[in-house]
């Protein structure tokens, strides 16, 4: 059963490189609201899980060492969203902020969802 998830997951997230290969090869690796706003819902939930799924990876392979911060925080202070409150906040974050479609997925999941990344200040980008 194990291996059935993990084989899922990795189908996911074969599915989920094939079908933005062209989206990341134009504007980098770190993908932003303009790319965001053309995703559909299934890939936006399968680039959450791939985010969470990497921070899972990382803590279970630190062993005995203590966890890289940033994937021990992000696990624990997600596991009180579901994928979907996560998807609804991004998405309205890139609604409300028009003008900052620039701003990584990944800069706006850690600053509205966790509080591991202090929002920039008023009037700042």
């Amino acid at each position: 059963m194990k291996f059935r998830g993990i084989a899922s997951v990795s189908v996911l997230l074969m599915l989920f490189a094939l079908a933005t290969a062209a989206l990341a090869a134009e504007k980098g690796f770190l993908w932003n609201g303009a790319q965001w706003k053309d995703m559909t819902n299934e890939i936006k939930v399968a680039y959450v899980k791939g985010i969470g799924n990497m921070a899972d990876f990382e803590i279970a392979a630190a062993g005995s060492t203590p966890p890289p911060c940033i994937s021990k925080g992000f696990v624990d202070e997600l596991k009180t969203k579901t994928i979907a409150q996560v998807i609804a906040e991004v998405n309205k974050y890139y609604q409300e902020n028009p003008g900052k479609m620039d701003m990584p997925v990944i800069a706006v999941i850690m600053q509205r969802c966790t509080k591991l990344c202090a929002p920039p200040a008023a009037g700042k980008k």
